[in-house]
């Protein structure tokens, strides 16, 4: 963390990037981070692809950038909550073009892919570890203690996946003292949807199957089917988690397209490694909670990642 904290005093100039369809920890630790290098005078920059209206309550949208991005100059690149340079999305351009690059993560996939990386696996979120660094920087603000306990509250499941420890909690309890709106945000990040995904919730229950005795649980939803009740890619977030709280799963997955011929994978599992089959298909994430996008249809999809399932399944009865 040190190197981190000497290359921002040093620098001036900082394009901050997360992963392509940015979450809420990816959102809430970029916007914090920038709210941060903004109140020790840095110019900074957000580089995100679109991300849904829902997270809007996440403070920090004026520091992104809408224009051409081979017009923007980077001096430091700091990538976060991004385990590969190929999940930047867009921003991969720029970590190519930028002098100084730094990653801070915790996946356990993350490659080391910057000049300076620092990786904490058995964190619960990005947005723990840059609100370490940031009361290095300066003093936390509203602004920065709200992004941070989003994606806190967001990565973690609202403080429910087995990542979370006594760090978590106790970084909750300290941003929760700067006058959050804590309960709101927690609604806002894991309750609150629109008709359409209460829709497009309907369609994935009515095409959902279950193998193996009910031990996965698995559904899939088209384009086609997504667009007949008005829903976006976004209104199928908390399907998966829905699934896998199905009495006797352990794993669960859910298949959609994105834009044909990418097809999305989103895993959760209570205990087996879904995030070494999210890695074997290109993708990444933890061990309980992972996803890929991959080239196919759903059908053909279907019955590669059953086949992997599976395996992991049986692998896991005889680790345990």
């Amino acid at each position: 963390m040190e190197q981190i904290i000497q290359l921002i005093q040093e620098r001036n100039n900082f394009v901050i990037a997360g992963h392509t369809s940015p979450d809420e920890d990816a959102i809430g630790s970029c916007f914090g981070l920038a709210f941060a290098l903004c109140a020790l005078d840095k110019n900074v920059t957000v580089v995100l692809e679109p991300y849904p209206q829902k997270y809007d309550f996440i403070p920090g949208r004026q520091f992104l950038y809408d224009g051409n991005l081979d017009n923007l100059d980077v001096d430091v690149l700091i990538a976060l909550d991004c385990a590969d340079e190929s999940r930047l999305g867009s921003g991969q351009s720029l970590f190519t073009r930028a002098k100084h690059t730094i990653c801070i993560d915790h996946h356990k996939t993350n490659t080391g892919f910057a000049q300076i990386n620092h990786i904490e696996p058995d964190t619960a979120s990005t947005s723990e570890i840059v609100f370490r660094l940031i009361k290095q920087l300066t003093a936390p603000t509203p602004e920065i203690a709200t992004a941070i306990y989003a994606g806190i509250v967001g990565d973690t499941g609202g403080f429910k996946y087995n990542s979370t420890n006594r760090s978590t909690m106790e970084i909750a309890a300290d941003l929760m003292e700067m006058d959050v709106p804590f309960t709101q945000i927690y609604g806002d990040a894991l309750h609150r949807h629109s008709f359409a995904a209460s829709k497009a919730l309907g369609l994935i229950l009515h095409n959902a199957t279950s193998v193996l005795d009910g031990r996965i649980v698995y559904s899939f939803i088209s384009s086609e089917m997504r667009e007949s009740v008005g829903a976006n890619l976004a209104d199928l977030s908390g399907a998966v988690e829905y699934l896998v709280n199905t009495t006797g799963a352990d794993i669960a997955a859910l298949i959609y397209e994105k834009a044909p011929p990418h097809v999305k994978i989103s895993l959760r599992s209570h205990g087996a490694d879904v995030g070494s089959i999210a890695a074997a298909l290109g993708g990444g994430g933890h061990q309980m909670a992972a996803g890929a996008t991959v080239l196919g249809n759903i059908e053909t999809t279907i019955e590669k990642l059953l086949h992997l399932l599976e395996k992991e399944l049986s692998d896991y009865d005889r680790r345990t």
